[in-house]
């Protein structure tokens, strides 16, 4: 099937953008006539002041913003980019320090494990004496000697952590 070309196609389809169809300006009378003889150029014609009609209606219906509020927008999604971007450093070295202490903490534990058994093996072992008194006294000491070198390091990570995600979580 081959394509059908009229020489005055492009003729016709520029007074219809114009807006010069279907009342032709004084010297394109016998365009119109070509274009109500011609089958190519009727088409041409018609299906071009749909497509105009229904661009005008668009652009009629279309309602655009004012330029102060685009440019806000623009200004917010910049600097919330820019502060997600300036994050990512600061997330990832936060991870890294919870991973780091949680790596200390597990290392704490191993270390001290030993003797939290070897302690709670004398408060089995004094349970089975009997002696009620004899039996809470030596597990506390037992107790007291194995806690120390876990509450020692517990306890000044417990004082200085918030002042630490103070100072990591200040603004200035």
């Amino acid at each position: 099937m081959g394509t059908i070309d009229c020489v005055r196609e492009a003729d016709v389809l520029d007074a219809v953008v114009r807006g010069r169809w279907p009342s032709a300006a004084p010297g394109e009378e016998d365009l119109r006539q070509h274009a109500m003889a011609c089958p190519v150029c009727a088409d041409v014609a018609l299906v071009a002041r749909v497509l105009r009609d229904e661009r005008h209606e668009a652009w009629r219906d279309a309602h655009v913003p004012a330029a102060g509020h685009v440019w806000w927008r623009a200004t917010i999604r910049a600097r919330a980019e820019s502060a997600r971007a300036a994050a990512r450093p600061i997330t990832l070295a936060q991870g890294l320090g919870g991973a780091c202490a949680a790596g200390v903490c597990a290392a704490l534990i191993g270390l001290t494990w030993p003797s939290v058994a070897q302690s709670l093996s004398w408060v089995g072992a004094a349970l089975s004496w009997g002696g009620r008194m004899d039996v809470l006294t030596l597990a506390g000491s037992a107790l007291q000697q194995t806690l120390w070198p876990i509450l020692g390091p517990v306890g000044i990570c417990v004082v200085l952590m918030p002042l630490a995600l103070y100072l990591v979580l200040s603004d200035e």
